[in-house]
């Protein structure tokens, strides 16, 4: 946290790196968005995923100019507010459904420790508390989307308005088409009717206390991901070529982008689509001890060593060679988890290491 003792600045020895990540895939097993909408709105899962399909449509299908990834917990929560939820109640069935990763308290205690490190995350404030306190993380500082979903009253009329736009939102069906990024394709007649309905109930139609609730939720979108980024470069004097990002979702894009572009490292942990095309490395996990060992290499020896690292990448390699923790690397090997799987993503099919990588990210992390 900020004014904590840093005894590198008292010797006069500034950090020139920093650790940031997001939290699903690498800290986290669940979607906290997903599982409040499962538990408060009926058919929720469904509710939910049609929002996100509306989101990465008119973002990176579409292009609509004013549009960014990442605004679904924003769409969510006027819904979420008219079937009863409270701050209070989000706080505690987050609290109820938080799944870490295997090792993800320890591996942000080590990493907090060696340097600076933050997490970025889309999930709702009450969410990120939850987190927070069950990873006890004192010298990590964190960013998510502002979710005060008390300040705002819903009358009766208001609720079973927006009750009956949530009735018809889970009524929508989402093809099995898949889009690729920055690639002209006609949308599927059924993302189509998505759009249509959600343009309507989202901004032409929507009722003003729920606009209200819209306006006042400010999601960590991809932006606000990519400017805070930035912001974190400037407070702590560390360039992007000493930055160590770990994303997995769409939201992840831009910011791994802009850090694989400026020789720095951009891990996609269980990554998603468009997270792999952002990344140098992609890795496949059920731990996340690996993610600190990558990380802690790049700080010792910087981007390189990272990619020779992933490039002779194997249990025998693991075993034998040189790290700056011999001790971390020997807790990888004893893990009882699947070996993880790297790759240098400019030197694979991108395409086809996509799809490997979506498939393991379901597996691991769930629909």
């Amino acid at each position: 946290m900020s004014g904590e003792f840093d005894p590198t600045l008292e010797l006069g020895l500034p950090n020139d790196k920093m650790f940031i990540c997001g939290s699903r895939g690498f800290l986290t097993r669940n979607d906290s968005v997903r599982d409040l909408c499962e538990r408060i709105i009926p058919n929720g899962r469904h509710f939910y995923d049609v929002l996100t399909r509306y989101d990465n449509l008119v973002t990176y299908v579409l292009g609509r100019e004013e549009a960014v990834a990442g605004n679904v917990p924003k769409f969510a929560i006027p819904f979420l507010k008219a079937h009863g939820a409270t701050n209070n109640l989000l706080y505690e069935y987050s609290k109820d459904a938080l799944t870490l990763m295997p090792e993800a308290k320890e591996s942000m205690e080590y990493l907090s420790n060696l340097m600076p490190t933050f997490i970025t995350t889309s999930a709702y404030e009450q969410s990120m508390l939850a987190l927070e306190i069950e990873l006890d993380v004192p010298l990590c500082e964190s960013a998510c989307t502002e979710s005060d979903i008390d300040h705002c009253m819903l009358g009766r009329v208001a609720s079973k308005e927006l009750r009956e736009v949530a009735e018809e939102i889970c009524s929508l069906e989402i093809p099995d088409v898949k889009y690729r990024l920055n690639v002209p394709m006609s949308l599927d007649r059924k993302d189509i009717k998505i759009t249509n309905t959600l343009d309507s109930a989202l901004a032409d139609n929507m009722i003003e206390p729920g606009r209200a609730l819209m306006e006042s939720c400010v999601p960590m979108n991809s932006s606000k991901k990519a400017y805070r980024l930035l912001d974190l470069r400037r407070q702590n004097s560390v360039d992007l070529d000493g930055t160590v990002y770990i994303g997995g979702d769409h939201t992840d894009y831009q910011t791994m982008d802009l850090v694989r572009d400026g020789s720095g490292l951009a891990i996609a942990f269980n990554g998603s689509d468009f997270a792999i095309r952002g990344s140098n490395i992609a890795i496949i996990s059920e731990s996340a001890t690996v993610g600190a060992v990558f990380a802690h290499v790049f700080y010792d020896k910087g981007i390189q060593a990272v990619l020779d690292l992933a490039d002779a990448w194997d249990r025998g390699f693991l075993d034998s060679g040189d790290f700056p923790d011999r001790n971390l690397g020997d807790k990888l090997l004893s893990e009882k988890t699947p070996f993880p799987e790297v790759y240098i993503t400019e030197n694979e099919d991108i395409d086809e290491l996509t799809e490997k990588c979506e498939k393991s990210r379901e597996r691991i992390l769930g629909k």
